[in-house]
């Protein structure tokens, strides 16, 4: 008898697994009953640089930088023969930040030093993982890491963060624009948010990287600020922008300073693996993330894959931690998932879970046997 074909293509479970952890498992568990490919994969935030390195040809690039808090630490990009890749999260992530962690006093400096370490060696095209950051500063750190000046209105040159947004008042782009010159940058992100109002930055994800209510309305206002400079002195409109509000409003800084362009993570990801040809012979895709919520549908891992498996007419069988939705919603949605398995079924604190859960994980492998 014919083994059937399974892809597995999971995002991580946050704290707990990685997608390669997710990966390993079911190769321990079904690789004898069933002809396993396990593609790890990111939707443009952490882990990214895991996924394209299992699958695309390179080597890592150590380099020292400056991280969210200006001190030096060493951190990692990815280069392939004409690429190079690199994760926000990298030097201004999550598990880098204190628990204190003030997203209006942080910079993005250090991407903008690794941004300047891959161009000075020659490599034309960068992708940039957006997803994981906990700044909020538009992206003007990372600007002036590659050249560009800030002045106040007493014209005197500093480096703006998330609080000082509002002190901008001219903006010299020109060493950051000739640096950059025919670079290729793209931008990819999980998130579709505008740079700011309700639906931006500041007010979709700031409280969340440990900012107040009152400094998100600080926040806001300094992005909005931002823009309007950014569009007075450069001529860029980045304001609704989709997806310029990703990572503190890094999008909408790459696409304003380095000319970058915004594109979806998961379907970049998922066309640079190759995934439509993977599936075309498959008789089961799995795929899913800790948490299903109503913003999984907004470009997440499953999203991608959901919509990939719709176009070739493959069953999806999604593995989640915990879902807000039922198996009936999300078929209405995508009529190809079949089945939905929850590893917290109980949907237990996180704390109260972290340490079974990869036990909690192969008992829903099982499931599929």
């Amino acid at each position: 008898m014919n083994k059937k074909k399974i892809v597995v293509i999971s995002d991580s479970f946050k704290g707990t697994l990685s997608s390669l952890d997710i990966c390993q498992l079911y190769e321990q568990e079904l690789k004898d009953k069933y002809l396993l490919t396990c593609l790890p994969i990111a939707d443009g935030g952490e882990g990214s640089l895991d996924a394209i390195s299992k699958i695309l040809d390179g080597h890592f690039v150590n380099i020292i930088v400056n991280d969210l808090y200006f001190n030096k630490i060493k951190t990692h990009y990815y280069v392939t023969a004409d690429s190079a890749y690199i994760e926000c999260a990298s030097c201004v992530g999550l598990a880098l930040a204190n628990k204190d962690n003030d997203p209006g006093l942080v910079t993005t400096y250090g991407l903008g030093e690794q941004i300047k370490s891959i161009i000075e060696s020659g490599i034309k095209n960068i992708y940039v993982f957006l997803g994981g950051s906990v700044s909020n500063d538009g992206g003007v750190g990372l600007a002036c890491a590659l050249g560009t000046k800030f002045f106040n209105d007493k014209n005197e040159e500093f480096i703006p963060t998330g609080l000082t947004l509002k002190d901008i008042k001219h903006i010299d782009n020109s060493k950051t624009k000739e640096l950059v010159g025919n670079t290729n940058v793209v931008i990819l992100s999980d998130v579709k948010c505008p740079f700011y109002g309700p639906e931006g930055a500041a007010y979709k994800f700031a409280k969340q990287k440990g900012a107040s209510d009152k400094e998100i309305v600080l926040l806001d206002e300094g992005l909005k600020h931002l823009s309007q400079v950014i569009k007075q002195n450069l001529d860029i409109d980045i304001s609704n922008t989709n997806g310029s509000g990703a990572a503190g409003g890094l999008g909408g800084g790459l696409v304003a300073f380095a000319n970058g362009k915004i594109v979806s993570g998961i379907d970049t990801m998922l066309d640079l693996i190759g995934f439509d040809t993977t599936i075309s012979d498959a008789d089961i895709v799995i795929s899913g993330e800790g948490k299903l919520d109503r913003q999984t549908l907004d470009g997440k891992v499953i999203d991608g894959v959901a919509k990939r498996c719709l176009k070739q007419n493959k069953q999806l069988i999604l593995v989640v931690g915990i879902s807000e939705l039922s198996l009936d919603e999300i078929k209405k949605i995508y009529p190809c998932v079949t089945h939905l398995y929850e590893t917290n079924d109980k949907h237990l604190p996180f704390e109260d879970i972290k340490d079974s859960a990869k036990e909690d994980y192969i008992k829903q492998i099982k499931n599929l046997n």
